[in-house]
């Protein structure tokens, strides 16, 4: 069932593009400019051992109303700086090079931002949306298939390994000790982010990495939070499988919201 764009914009859906470089403060990241007209921007974030080009399906939604994309890299991917431990952090320490390319983004013209976050790119905007400064410009946030919690995510994969419930607390101590960080933290329920965009929340309920439980909780807690969330669940949809399962709906819902919260 799973299906996506590969490639690059240009050869995958005949936009043109430029290869740029984000500065962070481990060094220089590489990211795809694809020009549009609007100055709203939007920034896309990929999950854990992924490529930019798993973005490419939102991304010609976001070209196609208008917006232009930075589809960006971030610490430890392939052309980009390795993080000083050389450990993934879950968004705890990567959020920081999502500001770096707001911060390039507005250097070439961007006035507000919206920010797309998949699979663990979803706990990254959540920490940037936590901890920025720079969050109060984003006009809106995508967040599809997220780790909305790192805890409950680690809890959901060690049930379907069929691990004993006693080891999930040593697991995340040593993640916990080998990061230099609390991985608890890192859950938009338990934690929820200082600037509380318009998002658009996605969800297959079939998503065997991150339970959909976590992402039906994050919409009914939304009211509470003052956080206006829509929430829009696939049926029979996988971890990354939203777009492949119902095309004709994934694209109209994300221009809907895009069109409705751009600035």
């Amino acid at each position: 069932m799973y299906m996506t764009y590969s490639g690059d914009p240009k050869t995958a859906l005949g936009l043109d593009f430029t290869e740029i470089m984000v500065r962070t403060e481990l060094g220089d990241a590489p990211a795809w400019y694809v020009p549009a007209r609007g100055d709203t921007w939007a920034i896309t974030v990929h999950g854990s051992n992924a490529y930019r080009n798993s973005s490419l399906h939102a991304i010609a939604t976001m070209h196609r109303v208008g917006m232009p994309v930075l589809d960006i890299t971030y610490r430890n991917d392939l052309g980009a700086p390795a993080s000083p431990d050389g450990f993934l952090h879950q968004g705890e320490s990567e959020w920081r090079d999502l500001e770096a390319a707001i911060r390039k983004a507005q250097s070439m013209g961007a006035r507000h931002i919206v920010l797309y976050g998949g699979s663990m790119g979803g706990a990254i905007v959540g920490q940037l949306l936590t901890r920025s400064p720079l969050a109060d410009v984003v006009s809106a946030a995508v967040l599809e298939n997220p780790e909305i919690s790192s805890r409950r995510t680690g809890e959901f994969a060690a049930a379907q390994m069929h691990m004993p419930s006693f080891m999930v607390p040593v697991m995340e101590q040593v993640i916990d000790w080998r990061g230099g960080f609390d991985i608890g933290t890192i859950d938009l329920l338990g934690h929820p982010p200082r600037v509380k965009p318009p998002t658009l929340l996605l969800m297959g309920d079939a998503d065997k990495e991150h339970p959909v439980e976590t992402a039906r909780e994050l919409a009914k807690a939304s009211s509470a939070m003052n956080w206006p969330i829509q929430y829009e669940e696939f049926p029979g949809a996988g971890h990354s499988e939203i777009w492949s399962t119902d095309r004709e709906r994934y694209d109209r819902t994300l221009a809907a919201f895009l069109t409705r919260t751009e600035r």
